[in-house]
């Protein structure tokens, strides 16, 4: 599975799938969970292929572990968390008949509202489980729903050369990585350092999926102790941040992602423009160490990722 997160991360404004999706086909209360991809709705505003009792739906372009297994009944259990007695709207599928699987239920897109109200249009609850763990991208191709355009862009910090090889004047970088599967547009998007250095990347400038971006500048603007990388868009939203990072080694290593775009850190040699090399060859890895609004990386043989979000930004309040 090419798209994966455990975690925290942020997450990004996905306008392919706002374009594309029609959430507001059905909408009603999930009264009940018989799975993570399954569960009964009570419609409230229907559709002409919705009747308005209680429909079961199935979620589309997912699969997920059998409901007997350990991982089947902690995706139940995930589901049920965030989906029970909650409001959902539904894009049907069209090309199935009467938007419903060989068994009658709807396949569905699912939506969530969001904590402020309104439809989470970025996150189909589909997208959420599959980044939770819960489950893969499976079974789309005879479906109107193409679950990449889930992820048409997502751009992370991925390396951060802070200390390079000589002189740091002029010589250190951070590379951007899109794990996304569509272009992403980065121009005017800015680094901001813990340092308080900003650089803004160039109008324009594009990064294809699975490909990288070494964002370089003049003079010095990364530290080699404690630095703190933020990503932010053209509308100043952050969309990455790393930990704190210590790179006290004048040398050819970096800190980086490992694999490219994941979760793990590790400080390895570097490699702007070019897959992290395998992790053996790492001389550390990530230890997360838990305060309250900062991480920090040691070398470490233990590793404690965290997610990119929380799932709670995607709870309305209880009544």
């Amino acid at each position: 599975m090419r798209i994966q997160l455990s975690f925290v991360m942020l997450l990004m404004a996905l306008v392919a799938a706002t374009a594309s999706a029609a959430p507001d086909e059905a909408s009603g209360t999930v009264v009940g969970v018989e799975s993570g991809d399954i569960f009964d709705v009570q419609i409230k505003n229907a559709d002409s292929r919705t009747g308005s009792g209680i429909e079961k739906v199935k979620l589309a372009g997912v699969s997920l572990p059998p409901i007997e297994s350990i991982e089947g009944k902690a995706a139940k259990e995930f589901a049920e968390a965030l989906l029970m007695n909650r409001t959902v709207w539904l894009d049907i599928d069209n090309k199935s008949n009467e938007g419903r699987d060989s068994l009658g239920r709807l396949l569905c897109i699912v939506y969530l509202e969001k904590p402020e109200g309104g439809i989470n249009l970025t996150h189909p609850f589909n997208r959420i489980m599959v980044e939770a763990g819960h489950a893969e991208i499976s079974g789309f191709e005879d479906d109107e729903f193409d679950p990449r355009e889930w992820w048409p862009a997502w751009v992370v910090i991925n390396e951060v050369e802070a200390n390079p090889p000589d002189s740091d004047e002029d010589n250190e970088w951070v590379e951007l990585y899109n794990d996304g599967f569509g272009g992403a547009d980065v121009g005017n998007w800015t680094l901001t350092t813990a340092g308080g250095s900003v650089v803004t990347i160039s109008p324009g400038t594009i990064i294809p999926a699975g490909g990288f971006l070494v964002v370089t500048a003049e003079g010095y603007w990364l530290k080699n102790s404690y630095d703190e990388v933020t990503l932010r868009d053209v509308e100043g939203q952050e969309v990455d941040r790393t930990p704190a990072l210590d790179d006290e080694d004048n040398d050819d290593y970096s800190w980086s992602r490992y694999p490219d775009g994941g979760d793990e850190w590790v400080y390895i040699e570097s490699s702007p423009n070019l897959p992290v090399p395998p992790i053996i060859y790492s001389k550390g890895e990530i230890s997360t160490i838990a305060k309250k609004n900062k991480n920090w990386l040691r070398w470490s043989d233990d590793c404690y990722p965290s997610g990119r979000w929380d799932v709670s930004d995607f709870l309305q309040s209880e009544p």
